[in-house]
């Protein structure tokens, strides 16, 4: 398994050194009608949640690699808020020349936009893609108390005790919200959803023993399983975790539809100037196929994507109506 996972990063790694070739052939510099050299001022990268979660380290990550390369201060501002609509929104209403990058997630592009009403921007018209920096896999876990092994042991007992099984997210319409609400549906159970004020605390209720389902991120489920205060049941990944080897799959587990990332991607304004998305999205993928890059991904367990804006385009219209469909289903809406 270590072979094919370093065959895999020697991939990405080479995949990820393409895009930047490819991107280096852009126009840079002074355009045909003399417009200013980019950036000609410092850059704010907005991050529309709080402090703390895996997108810091990505985009501090990606902002220091703008910063050498470009010659100008890339600062990252965490401008927070229902579900991270405040902070796209911001971006999506500042002028398009590329002063102002959104570092958005799967949430940012593809769920907030359908879950909060009224609606106040579309994700496909309002921004330019840069590129999708990272993804990774959501681990369904429980508390040992729970005495939950498999997921086979979750779904037996939730049809045993319709209601009585609690699963927690990071708040209504967050991802894990979604991610839980599609295991009940296909799974045929009645859970209780428990909804937090972001993913740290819902974590530290389920460590605590006060909740006993929670979909997070591979890198906050790994260090906890280790020290054995939760029990990892199932990856949503397409393949095991390095963290997390021993933990089946969605499709394993046979949930296939589950099988669903969570992913961080760079955006600006819809209209900013393809010179500068081009030149932005080669420090990106530069940043992620660095030592530095790889280093922060796998410590985090995530996989580098990189690519092209154009391949941020299509990802985002190919899981609009994938989120749109379980979302309507479940009848989530948050005013």
């Amino acid at each position: 398994m270590r072979m094919d996972q370093e065959r895999k990063a020697r991939m990405t790694r080479r995949r990820l050194l393409l895009c930047i070739g490819a991107a280096a052939l852009a126009p840079m510099g002074r355009g045909a009608q003399g417009q200013p050299l980019y950036p000609d001022r410092p850059v704010t990268i907005i991050n529309p949640f709080a402090p703390g979660g895996q997108t810091d380290p990505l985009g501090r990550l990606v902002a220091q690699q703008l910063q050498r390369a470009l010659k100008q201060p890339f600062v990252v501002d965490n401008r927070t808020g229902a579900g991270g609509t405040i902070g796209a929104q911001f971006v999506a209403r500042a002028a398009p020349d590329g002063h102002t990058l959104l570092l958005g997630t799967t949430s940012t592009y593809v769920i907030a936009p359908f879950v909060y009403r009224p609606q106040t921007y579309d994700p496909e018209t309002a921004f330019t893609p840069v590129a999708v920096l990272s993804e990774g896999a959501m681990i369904l876990t429980t508390h040992p108390r729970t005495g939950f092994r498999s997921v086979t042991d979750v779904v037996r007992a939730a049809r045993d005790r319709p209601g009585e099984v609690t699963i927690a997210s990071a708040g209504n319409g967050s991802l894990p919200h979604v991610i839980g609400e599609l295991f009940a549906s296909t799974a045929g159970l009645k859970l209780t959803h428990v909804p937090y004020r972001g993913g740290a605390p819902a974590m530290s209720d389920l460590i605590g023993g006060q909740v006993d389902l929670f979909f997070e991120v591979v890198s906050n489920v790994a260090q906890h399983a280790e020290a054995q205060r939760v029990v990892p049941l199932l990856t949503t990944g397409a393949t095991r975790s390095p963290l997390l080897p021993d933990v089946p799959t969605a499709a394993e587990a046979g949930y296939a539809d589950l099988a669903l990332t969570s992913w961080t991607g760079l955006a600006a304004p819809a209209g900013t100037p393809a010179p500068i998305v081009a030149m932005v999205n080669r420090e990106a993928n530069a940043a992620l196929a660095s030592e530095e890059g790889q280093a922060l991904l796998a410590r985090l367990g995530i996989t580098a994507v990189g690519g092209t804006p154009a391949a941020m385009a299509a990802r985002i219209a190919r899981e609009v109506p994938v989120y749109k469909r379980i979302i309507t289903k479940a009848g989530i809406s948050v005013q």
